[in-house]
C-alpha cells in the first residue's frame, strides 16, 4: 500500500513538472501596487484635504518586451522603479495641482484581459483641481504578446481610412447607436457637429473580447455633458478592413 501511495505521489510530482514546463512564457499575471496619501490644506476658500491615490496591476511575465512596454506605458520610457515614479507624481500634484482643498487625483491601470496573442490593459481615472468639475479618462490599450508593440490603428489596413472613410462611417454609425441614443433621441443637443462623421478618437483603439472599442475623450466631439462616448465594434465586422498585423493576432 505504502509503495502504491509512493508511486502515485511521484506521478502526480511527474505531471506537476510537466505542466510547468509547457507554461506559456507570454502569460500575464499582475502584482498590485496602492499609493493614497492625504494633505490637509486650509486657506480663504475653506478647508479640507487634497487626495492622491493609485492602483496599479503590476505585469509578470517572461516575455520582456512586453513587460517593459506595459510598464512604461505606466510610467514612462526608461523608467522602472514604479514606487519613485509615483511617488515624485505625488508631490508634483501636491505642489502644482492640488494645492487647493477638495483636489483630488484618482487613477488606475488594471489588467483586462488577455490571449495567446495579446493583453489588454485599462486605464481608468479623473484628475479634480477645482472648477465646476473633475476631468476623467477612460481607454484601453493592447499589446501584442509578438513583439510587445501596441495594437491600436495599426490593427487595420489602408483601405479602411480611403475615401469613403468606411472606418469611421462605421464608428459613426455605432456611437450613436449604441451610445448616444440612450443618452437622448435629440442628438443634436449633444453633438459638436450631428451632421457629419466624426473624427478618428485620439485615443488608440483596443481589443476586448471579440469587439473592438473605441473611445472618444470629453470635448473631443461632444460637451462634457455627454461623457466619454464610446462604442464596440465586432472584429466580425471589421474584418474586411483589418491589417495583416490585426489578423494575424485576432483571427486565432
Amino acid at each position: 500500500m505504502k509503495k502504491l501511495i509512493f508511486a502515485l505521489a511521484l506521478l502526480l510530482m511527474v505531471i506537476v513538472g510537466c505542466n510547468r514546463s509547457k507554461e506559456n512564457p507570454n502569460e500575464v499575471t499582475v502584482e498590485t501596487y496602492t499609493l493614497n496619501d492625504s494633505v490637509f490644506l486650509e486657506n480663504e476658500y475653506g478647508q479640507d484635504y487634497s487626495r492622491y491615490y493609485i492602483y496599479l496591476e503590476l505585469p509578470i511575465t517572461k516575455n520582456d518586451s512586453l513587460r517593459q512596454n506595459i510598464m512604461e506605458w505606466m510610467l514612462e520610457p526608461g523608467t522602472e522603479d514604479y514606487v519613485a515614479f509615483f511617488n515624485a507624481d505625488k508631490n508634483r500634484f501636491f505642489a502644482e495641482e492640488g494645492d487647493e482643498p477638495e483636489s483630488e487625483f484618482n487613477g488606475s491601470y488594471a489588467l483586462l484581459e488577455q490571449t495567446d496573442s495579446y493583453v489588454t490593459y485599462i486605464a481608468d481615472g479623473y484628475s479634480y483641481t477645482g472648477g465646476a468639475h473633475p476631468m476623467p479618462w477612460y481607454y484601453g490599450i493592447t499589446f501584442s504578446k509578438l513583439d510587445g508593440s501596441v495594437l491600436g490603428y495599426d490593427m487595420f489596413d489602408d483601405n479602411a481610412f480611403d475615401a469613403p472613410e468606411p472606418l469611421i462611417e462605421l464608428i459613426s454609425n455605432n456611437i450613436r447607436e449604441q451610445y448616444f441614443d440612450k443618452i437622448n433621441n435629440e442628438e443634436e443637443e449633444y453633438l459638436f457637429e450631428p451632421d457629419d462623421f466624426f473624427p478618428l478618437p485620439t485615443n488608440q483603439p483596443w481589443v476586448e473580447s471579440d469587439s473592438i472599442v473605441f473611445c472618444y475623450g470629453p470635448f473631443e466631439i461632444a460637451p462634457y455633458a455627454a461623457g466619454m462616448p464610446l462604442c464596440k465594434i465586432s472584429i466580425k465586422d471589421l474584418q474586411p478592413y483589418l491589417s495583416e498585423k490585426g489578423k494575424s493576432l485576432l483571427n486565432n
